[in-house]
């Protein structure tokens, strides 16, 4: 694909001729982020921005609502523009991402990484265990009762190990550094869904409406392909045995690669 803009502008047009780019752009990175780093949810993505994008050009046809006329237009060309397959792209994908950080991953879904909120919540767990069984051994300490330990302790059964303040500085940072990644994830995925949707009516590419229009199905797609996500168990089984596979397959390689460097190795030895 290719983007033509007017000349007079030495700065915003060639900004928003890029981020109507933004398509083909996270098409290349979808499909690269799959391939190489084995990433299902990327694949997971990819599958539904692509089909958010035929969906699109099959209302295109039926509805046939021409784009706006363009100075650089071919006048036997024919091609229709309600609704944005563009819009409708980025914002698929960018509510998918809101959703996806904001909910924490498909309900809980983890592939390949940790819940930090699973560990806030258990270290708070464990922290009101502390204060409780502190408390006990206190109360036991003061009314001069050993419970027949003859130490003047509470039973070793309710005591538990306090957190040290190293994990609790972990927890801490996890949490920071969540909000930090969200906020990354959360902000700019907005702001280029924004642009590509305002550079399609100012490079004249489509009006108003077919954008407006466009954003409206892709983020109604993307709620109902992340809603799939997190409540469809099929959907969710299928991408964790997939990425459990993909591990696997890769550990695999991995060590045929480094029994093949020992063999080269021992080889050199000799």
């Amino acid at each position: 694909t290719h983007v033509t803009y007017p000349s007079h502008s030495h700065i915003v047009a060639p900004t928003l001729a890029l981020l109507s780019l933004t398509p083909p752009f996270g098409v290349c990175a979808l499909v690269t982020a799959t391939i190489v780093y084995k990433d299902v949810l990327a694949a997971y993505l990819l599958v539904g921005s692509v089909s958010s994008t035929a969906v699109t050009s099959i209302i295109k046809k039926l509805v046939r609502e021409s784009r706006p006329p363009r100075y650089d237009d071919v006048k036997e060309e024919v091609d229709y523009g309600m609704p944005s397959n563009h819009s409708c792209y980025v914002w698929f994908c960018a509510v998918f991402i809101v959703l996806y950080t904001l909910r924490g991953g498909g309900g809980g879904l983890r592939i390949g990484e940790v819940d930090h909120r699973t560990a806030v919540e258990a270290s708070s767990t464990v922290a009101r265990v502390t204060m409780s069984s502190s408390q006990s051994r206190s109360d036991t300490c003061g009314n001069g009762n050993d419970n027949g330990n003859g130490n003047g302790y509470a039973p070793a059964s309710t005591i538990t190990t306090t957190i040290p303040t190293t994990t609790t500085s972990r927890i801490i940072s996890a949490n920071t550094w969540h909000n930090l990644h969200a906020s990354f994830a959360v902000i700019p995925s907005l702001l280029i869904a924004i642009g590509c949707s305002y550079s399609r009516i100012y490079l004249g590419y489509h009006t108003m409406p077919q954008v407006f229009v466009g954003s409206i199905v892709g983020c109604a797609l993307g709620c109902i392909w992340y809603g799939l996500l997190e409540t469809t168990d099929a959907v969710r089984n299928s991408l964790i045995s997939m990425d459990a596979t993909l591990r696997e397959l890769e550990r695999g390689r991995m060590q045929l690669r480094l029994a093949g460097l020992d063999d080269c190795n021992g080889r050199k030895n000799d």
